[in-house]
């Protein structure tokens, strides 16, 4: 049986971080807890790290299935069949002890599924999917630029079907294709680079080539834990204007916390199982937050959280 990861006893929060892939993700966790403002014990799990080669060979995309790029921990790229490391991840996911952490984050914006959690779970894709559907009924043309080719034929997120969304691919870190991405999404108004394999040097590119707001699934992440996590010494984010960061000074920390669910799409009831807390309990605190936060509306907050995070230059 695999070693459970055990709560800190130095009074930090311990967040565990699982990819679909191997760990560490050197690569990505830099630029998820550096600009949290405040320390955090980081435990990386992979999804893949007991396994063999040849176990790992046997995971590539079958005919018919669909693929999810990770990596292996040599730092080497790995296609894997989404429906099988799916399933995977669950079981690794339903292993954890809820008291073994204080933070659950699942690093993919690849895996269309409810992950349970016993507590507070930040799952990048939900909350990429969330802030997708909020822009694009906005009315903005979205730009999503894929990892992979296959995943843009394969892209089916069915709320966004009314909406205006133009897709195509880059490879993370490659200037030269992702490039050709910007020339491809030339009547987008915003770009949303789907995958946590995107980095900040990724989107600084984007953003000077294209002119137009970059939506980073890692800054989604570092917001949704400094929320969740309701550090009292820490800001929404070092790029919020002052406006919006009086509005979040206004909030409590468990108000906070409901704010990050909601901009992730869940439901009251979701909300209530993950902090432990009522139902109606989550409806008074989303009732007071949304006042606090000047929005009337989930569509309007999630707008403002993705705007404020990743659209600076």
């Amino acid at each position: 049986m695999e070693e459970q990861p055990a709560k800190s006893s130095e009074g930090r929060r311990r967040v565990v971080f699982v990819s679909v892939g191997q760990s560490p993700r050197s690569d990505v966790l830099p630029e998820i807890i550096e600009p949290l403002g405040f320390e955090i014990d980081a435990i990386e799990i992979g999804v893949l790290d007991n396994s063999s080669a040849e176990e790992i060979c046997d995971l590539a995309p079958r005919p018919g299935e669909m693929g999810i790029i990770s990596k292996l921990r040599s730092g080497a790229p790995v296609v894997l069949s989404k429906p099988r490391i799916s399933e995977m991840t669950a079981r690794l996911l339903a292993n954890l002890p809820p008291d073994s952490f204080d933070l659950l984050v699942i690093l993919t914006t690849g895996l269309f599924r409810e992950f349970e959690s016993n507590g507070p779970m930040v799952n990048a894709q939900r909350a990429m999917e969330a802030g997708l559907i909020a822009l694009a009924a906005d009315g903005q043309a979205i730009g999503l630029i894929q990892p992979l080719e296959s995943q843009v034929s394969e892209l089916s997120i069915p709320a966004l079907q009314p909406y205006r969304v133009i897709a195509t691919y880059a490879k993370e870190g490659d200037r030269s294709s992702i490039a050709n991405a910007v020339m491809d999404l030339a009547e987008s108004e915003i770009i949303v680079l789907n995958s946590i394999g995107f980095s900040e040097a990724d989107r600084q590119i984007v953003a000077k080539s294209s002119g137009k707001p970059v939506v980073l699934a890692r800054r989604m992440i570092t917001s949704a834990i400094r929320l969740l996590l309701a550090s009292p010494h820490s800001r929404f984010s070092s790029t919020a204007t002052p406006d919006l960061t009086a509005r979040l000074d206004r909030l409590t920390p468990r108000e906070k916390q409901v704010l990050s669910l909601v901009a992730e799409g869940l439901s009251n009831k979701a909300i209530a199982r993950q902090l432990g807390i009522s139902p109606k309990t989550v409806e008074i605190h989303r009732s007071n937050m949304m006042g606090k936060m000047e929005v009337a509306s989930t569509g309007a907050l999630i707008r403002l959280v993705v705007s404020y995070e990743n659209s600076a230059p």
